[in-house]
């Protein structure tokens, strides 16, 4: 069970930024090369310059920028230990308003498998990033996001209606992750609620596994520093932000796999192999075609799930069901029920590695496969000849992201994709060793 606690979390100084939507930015995994530029030239305060910083050796220098923010008053910490609130305001293609809805707090790390869960496998590059800059800061400067079930929205609604008549302390709009706002609770009769509410809950993360890996790594480095630790010190603890799974505002979108290196396969061959262990619907390559190919993965007859693929040299989309469940039992034994039963599995381990030959176990480590949430962008992609093939995935439900987090199975890389991704820069928390 999830044990959380307020703290005294450093904001930027609404004195001195005029504008937070400037000093914000995504979490370091989602910027491009571009995109962290264009960051750096919206404010000599953005938090990229300490979160995802471009210096040739940013562990050297991001710990003097931190500092010199801390002196100048540029981030201020908060007066009391407090929770924070979190709206988050934002749109999908759809154009519907959405609003997620949480709150930031301290957690207590342990491993996975007491009452926090993880889900997704994790790389050893970037956990050794965040570990490194943690050590160099004693800093977290950006949440994880994490998820427990409530069937009521109990401590959501508390929240909002206890800030409800004050302006936020930041509030910030960055792009299509939406308007961020964010107040600060510190309300000992609500904070004890929360901490209550959450004793009893088992917290599944949704984003940021890396960042809870090192967390844990930061916390192992310490305690070899020091005896006597008692648990109540800063590095065993992470920022964490928490929401409803059962609200409406937490959504999960596709992760689409665009395959640039493919063993050559003539059309007719690869058709046959799809079809030993697929039923296979083909559609036009054209844009009424496309159409009727989109909407058949999003709602299939009779409730079954679709996997989608478009080859460069095949004319057609192809919509491929399982003939046989027990086909990926025998290519995958060891696999719990749970994890086996995923489309992305199925995709993985049966199309891209027994019948194409691809080893997804390396291709996250290089530009053998890439990724992207459009799927209208994946198919132009390999009609443009960018890619060799693309692979149309529906998300996973988040009871299947439980169920796999409660068997100890990780998922395939990027499997998942909560959206909108928690902004950086909110609020900060300064590690006291």
């Amino acid at each position: 069970m999830a044990n959380i606690f307020p703290f005294r979390g450093l904001t930027y100084n609404r004195g001195k930024i005029d504008d937070f939507s400037r000093v914000v930015a995504p979490p370091y995994d989602v910027i491009s090369p571009g995109h962290q530029a264009e960051l750096y030239d919206r404010s000599p305060h953005n938090v990229v310059r300490i979160d995802f910083c471009r210096d040739a050796d940013p562990y050297e220098t991001v710990p003097q920028r931190f500092r010199e923010w801390q002196q100048d008053g540029t981030l201020v910490p908060e007066d009391a230990p407090a929770i924070y609130y979190l709206s988050q305001e934002y749109r999908l293609r759809d154009g519907i308003p959405r609003e997620r809805r949480g709150f930031i707090a301290l957690t207590a790390l342990e491993d996975f498998g007491g009452g926090i869960h993880g889900h997704e496998a994790t790389l050893a590059e970037p956990k050794e990033d965040r570990l490194k800059l943690m050590l160099a800061c004693n800093a977290q400067f950006s949440s994880i996001l994490a998820l427990y079930t409530d069937d009521k929205p109990t401590l959501t609604d508390a929240l909002r209606e206890h800030v409800r008549s004050r302006e936020p302390k930041v509030e910030a709009a960055l792009g299509e992750f939406g308007t961020s706002r964010l107040w600060a609770v510190t309300d000992p009769g609500l904070i004890g609620m929360v901490q209550d509410a959450l004793s009893r809950q088992e917290v599944f993360i949704a984003d940021g596994h890396h960042r809870y890996e090192a967390a844990c790594g930061y916390r192992q480095r310490r305690l070899a520093e020091r005896s006597g630790a008692t648990g109540g010190e800063g590095f065993n603890r992470v920022m964490m932000y928490f929401a409803n799974l059962k609200e409406e505002g937490v959504v999960i979108l596709p992760t689409h796999r665009l395959v640039r290196e493919l063993p050559e396969t003539p059309v007719r061959e690869l058709d046959e192999k799809l079809q030993n262990h697929f039923h296979v619907r083909a559609f036009p390559r054209n844009p009424g075609g496309r159409r009727q190919f989109l909407e058949a993965l999003e709602h299939p007859d009779g409730g079954r799930r679709l996997l989608g693929a478009s080859f460069k040299d095949d004319s057609r989309y192809l919509a491929l069901r399982l003939r046989d469940p027990e086909t990926m039992q025998r290519l995958a034994p060891e696999m719990s029920a749970e994890l086996r039963g995923l489309d992305v599995t199925t995709l993985h381990v049966l199309v891209m590695e027994h019948i194409l030959g691809v080893s997804t176990r390396n291709a996250v480590n290089t530009d053998a496969v890439a990724y992207t949430h459009d799927a209208e962008e994946a198919l132009a992609e390999v009609e443009a000849g960018g890619c060799q093939a693309a692979f149309i995935l529906n998300p996973p439900s988040a009871g299947e992201m439980i169920d796999v987090s409660l068997k100890g199975d990780k998922m395939p890389q990027k499997s998942t994709y909560f959206f909108p991704k928690l902004v950086t820069g909110l609020v900060i928390h300064k590690v006291e060793v």
